[in-house]
């Protein structure tokens, strides 16, 4: 019988998608990447940005994909194991291979046909999904595509990212609900499949608030998107970024040409 014992272990890479248009600093996307890479349960977090949305009613209205590939690059080089990844780029290329124009702009790529790929291509890798709880709480409910495909894919492998209250404030109700929903979609999925696997496959960790209470706005892409007020900005988007939108004339910079 063939020993198992010191078979070396998978490699352990956490997947964090996002649309980085663009990505945010500390107080968004930098900070949930810098806690993912701090968790001692993973080898790599890999950043992937999304190359063509789900909803054909928002393609084309994104920043370039090498763009967003590029600004993510500058706001993410100095966390060590951390990688941006081009992969749902070469996902949809693979799935549109030989078809024809106006067939391409009909499919629809999603994280199932992502994971699959992912999981084809590294057979030797243990791939878990970080989520925001919005996110997580859809999955569970099957409001996305393939929900379930996802799930069994990673093996119900998720870590729940969810906001803490700003310093000194009490959580909201919101923030309450929320809470409560995260825990409604955990029993549920333990009801569906063994308890033991989903209790210890997901994870629930909090990260900072998003919202600078100086400035009276929260750290989000559309709201660096929609101003060129530079004292706002710099609240919203590391140096490099910044620098990155004003120089290529981006978003709101556009309006200035």
């Amino acid at each position: 019988m063939a020993d198992n014992k010191h078979q070396p272990r998978k490699r352990r890479v956490c997947l964090f998608g996002l649309s980085a248009d663009p990505p945010t600093g500390h107080g968004g996307h930098l900070g949930i990447v810098t806690h993912l890479a701090s968790m001692e349960m993973f080898d790599q977090v890999r950043v992937m940005p999304v190359y063509s949305h789900m909803f054909a009613s928002k393609r084309g209205k994104q920043a370039p994909f090498q763009s967003r590939i590029e600004m993510c690059q500058l706001l993410f080089k100095d966390i060590p194991n951390v990688i941006v990844s081009e992969a749902e780029r070469i996902c949809f290329e693979k799935v549109s291979d030989g078809l024809e124009d106006t067939q391409i702009e009909s499919i629809r790529v999603g994280t199932a046909d992502l994971l699959t790929m992912l999981i084809n291509d590294e057979p030797n890798v243990e791939f878990t999904l970080a989520l925001g709880a919005d996110t997580f709480i859809d999955l569970v409910n099957g409001k996305w595509r393939r929900s379930e495909d996802v799930l069994k894919l990673v093996d119900y492998r998720i870590v729940v990212f969810r906001r803490l209250s700003e310093e000194g404030s009490s959580s909201s109700s919101e923030e309450i609900k929320q809470q409560d929903a995260v825990k409604a979609c955990i029993a549920k999925l333990q009801l569906r499949v063994d308890s033991t696997k989903t209790s210890t496959a997901i994870t629930v960790t909090q990260i900072p608030s998003a919202t600078k209470r100086e400035i009276g706005v929260s750290v989000s892409s559309s709201a660096a998107r929609n101003t060129t007020d530079e004292t706002v900005l710099r609240e919203i988007l590391s140096a490099d970024v910044l620098d990155y939108v004003k120089e290529r004339k981006m978003y709101a910079f556009s309006d200035l040409l």
